[in-house]
């Protein structure tokens, strides 16, 4: 059986765990789970608009808000 780690990083709030990720060592693991994170995050905000979901909706799924959603759907081209 194999656990899948990578969704328990990501789902976890990796601010609570800055003190471990200050350390050299951490700092390249710590920079993948933040890069993944906003992968998916456009991933699914991607997902949401192609089903033409609105900003409010979107936002709750993702869990940013709104601003956000807007932003990233610019930084992202993904109008």
């Amino acid at each position: 059986m194999q656990l899948d780690y990578d969704k328990f990083i990501i789902n976890a709030e990796i601010e609570e765990f800055s003190e471990i990720f200050s350390e050299p060592f951490y700092q390249g693991f710590y920079q993948g789970v933040k890069e993944e994170r906003k992968r998916r995050t456009i991933e699914v905000i991607s997902n949401c608009l192609a089903i033409d979901l609105s900003l409010d909706v979107t936002a709750s799924i993702v869990n940013i808000s709104v601003e956000e959603v807007k932003q990233c759907i610019k930084e992202n081209h993904l109008n």
